[in-house]
């Protein structure tokens, strides 16, 4: 259970710098966001091998407990944060298309913006801002705009819906199932 612990640790600490970089600190966010990716692929690995704490069977809801105590509940919010998390990553990937991962990253200069050059940036090609080849432009043209703007709201909106589900799930845990989140967060339990 001690990996669990820590790779919870780890995704939730992943998650959190993603959602703060998203604005400003752009090569941060994409880095973030494939280690992210990395530690997601690892979960579905390590669920699918059977390692304790990570079986897929945790994440099913099912009947049983006493009001808000459901498993369901619990297994419902890890499957709908798994999920959001992975859309996310996934969408953010897509965008990047391994940019990032060979130093052409869509986001290399989102934090050296100034005030200034905000009129220099909307008289940019937009393709270029992206770093596509003036190939590429000629043949995507607007087709490429839309649907990059098209999987930038779906990355925004999951990526906003992963802290509202992270919010939902440690309330759930700290309300319900408190023993269980001082043991997630290395707490020591308390003796019975």
């Amino acid at each position: 259970m001690k990996s669990l612990r820590f790779y919870h640790l780890l995704l939730g600490a992943g998650c959190l710098l993603a959602w703060f970089t998203a604005e400003e600190l752009g090569l941060v966010h994409a880095w973030t966001g494939y280690v992210v990716a990395l530690l997601t692929v690892l979960r579905l690995v390590l669920g699918l091998i059977g390692k304790s704490g990570f079986q897929f069977r945790r994440l099913i809801p099912r009947a049983g407990g006493h009001g808000a105590q459901k498993p369901a509940i619990s297994a419902a919010l890890s499957l709908a944060l798994l999920l959001a998390v992975s859309g996310t990553a996934t969408t953010g990937i897509l965008m990047d298309k391994g940019g990032t991962l060979t130093g052409n990253s869509i986001r290399a200069h989102d934090g050296e913006r100034s005030e200034g050059d905000e009129g220099e940036e909307e008289a940019a090609e937009p393709a270029t801002l992206l770093g596509l080849a003036p190939s590429v432009r000629a043949e995507d043209g607007d087709r490429g705009e839309r649907e990059e703007g098209l999987l930038g709201e779906v990355h925004e909106t999951l990526g906003n819906l992963i802290l509202l589900l992270a919010i939902l799930h440690a309330l759930y845990l700290l309300i319900f199932r408190f023993q269980t989140a001082r043991f997630m967060l290395f707490v020591p339990r308390k003796p019975a």
